[in-house]
């Protein structure tokens, strides 16, 4: 049957080729929202705080998309990206497991949102993915390069002041192997499963060096007795 499909293909591209024709393949890869192992060895702790911050994802962030060709004799893949949608989901998981309260605000002065400690402004610094495969026969080799810098302020309300600054820089090349006839098929499955993997390992990077933060972690005692002491008085 593999060898059929194969055949079939090359067929294919054989008529278009004599036609003087080029497919265009329009392919969005699928990124997952869940968070994968990587990004949780790269945390490194998990330790939920009561505090009650207030998030704002630029939304160039949000709306992050990255689109490149990549032309394989008469054909070309058109790999579409949405990038920042996945990214967001994923960075928002993470930090549900170190606040116990998030405030998804729509702008960066936080009006209208009461009872908050802080508020955190994420926006990505740096950003470079390339995309490339070679076909075999039966089977196709893909590589993907990916860089990543992410940016996370905290404020504090209270006293209008940046508590801390944290970034988080991630670059690595991924190479994986496939077999089958549908080629672009094929790399946009692992193309899909590298950035998973190269997010996850930002966002886990970031998390690990909020952790590593003397000045946040004086400021999350710094809420959370807060929270106790307000606490304790609407109990009198």
């Amino acid at each position: 049957m593999k060898n059929i499909l194969c055949l079939a293909f090359l067929s294919l591209v054989t008529v278009f080729g004599i036609m003087g024709c080029t497919v265009n393949l329009n392919l969005k890869p699928v990124l997952s929202s869940s968070l994968s192992m990587d990004a949780f060895e790269k945390m490194g702790k998990i330790d939920l705080h009561d505090v009650k911050m207030a998030l704002y994802i630029d939304p160039k962030f949000k709306e992050l998309k990255v689109d490149q060709n990549i032309p394989v004799t008469y054909t070309t893949g058109h790999f579409s990206l949405i990038i920042g949608k996945a990214f967001s989901v994923k960075l928002i998981k993470a930090l549900s497991y170190y606040f116990r309260t998030i405030y998804f605000i729509e702008s960066p002065d936080c009006a209208g949102t009461d009872n908050i400690d802080a508020i955190m402004y994420i926006n990505m610094e740096d950003i470079d993915v390339n995309l490339g495969f070679e076909p075999g026969i039966t089977q196709l080799s893909t590589e993907t390069h990916t860089r990543f810098s992410i940016r996370a302020e905290i404020k504090d309300v209270d006293e209008k002041k940046t508590v801390c600054v944290v970034t988080s820089q991630e670059e690595e090349t991924i190479n994986n192997q496939g077999q089958g006839p549908m080629y672009f098929q094929e790399a946009e499955r692992q193309f899909a499963i590298a950035l998973d993997n190269a997010i996850d390992k930002a966002i886990g990077n970031l998390i690990n060096q909020m952790n590593k933060s003397q000045d946040l972690s004086s400021y999350i005692d710094k809420w959370e007795q807060g929270r106790g002491k307000a606490h304790i008085l609407n109990h009198k």
